[in-house]
């Protein structure tokens, strides 16, 4: 099976960081100090999802990208995540069976 992961369009991740710029610019947003180093161990940079089910809930949930994007593109990328995910789960992986073995 080839990588989805691959399947990334950039002119849509492209319009989703203009969507984004515009929607701060037109709310007035303020700016965070930059980010350096791990940005997953760094509080300023807020809550960045770790892990694909987290991430699939923030795109459900933003209304901001549900107004440029449209509802049927956002559908269509967490669903497109919930597949990848479900796929996963249906797999169990080499850690999986070690640690089982472990633990017997």
């Amino acid at each position: 099976m080839p990588d989805r992961g691959s399947d990334l369009n950039p002119y849509l991740a492209q319009a989703a960081m203009l969507a984004a710029g515009i929607a701060g610019i037109e709310g007035a947003m303020k700016l965070a100090g930059p980010t350096t180093g791990d940005v997953y161990e760094d509080a300023k940079a807020g809550d960045i999802p770790q892990t694909l089910r987290a991430a699939t809930q923030t795109l459900r949930g933003s209304k901001m990208l549900r107004d440029a994007m449209g509802d049927d593109v956002v559908d269509h990328y967490t669903r497109a995540a919930e597949w990848e995910q479900e796929e996963f789960d249906a797999v169990v992986t080499d850690w999986e069976i070690a640690r089982g073995f472990e633990r017997a």
